[in-house]
């Protein structure tokens, strides 16, 4: 099941400032919260058509794989494309109702330039690949 989501707001990349106030850490927080939150609803949405179409119910997944699309050929650190994604993982999770801590990065993540539809695809595994 694949699950695509927007490109990551540069506010939550663990490299971004959030400056040493109060009201910096909660614009932060709330960043990261829209994330998840948003991670959570497409994954539920793609679970409900998975429901429609196998008649069963949700299959056990145990890895995920990234591949980010970006706007630009720019060259891009694929740690912090990823570690971007961590909201999702979590919103993710929460839509599958299980921690995070169980499910795996199972492939190494993909970067390439798509200017047209500058995404991030997030593949869920049933069995390793």
């Amino acid at each position: 099941m694949t699950i695509v989501l927007p490109i990551p707001d540069r506010k939550i990349s663990a490299n971004s400032s959030r400056g040493q106030s109060k009201k910096a850490a909660i614009i932060k927080s709330r960043h990261i919260k829209r994330h998840r939150s948003r991670a959570c609803t497409f994954t539920k949405k793609a679970l409900g058509d998975l429901y429609h179409k196998q008649g069963r119910g949700v299959p056990q997944f145990i890895g995920y794989s990234l591949a980010h699309y970006f706007p630009t050929a720019q060259v891009r650190d694929d740690d912090n494309a990823d570690s971007a994604c961590k909201a999702y993982r979590d919103g993710i999770a929460d839509a599958l109702g299980i921690d995070d801590r169980q499910l795996r990065k199972l492939k190494l993540s993909t970067i390439t330039k798509d200017a047209g539809n500058p995404r991030v695809e997030i593949t869920l595994y049933t069995e390793p690949p």
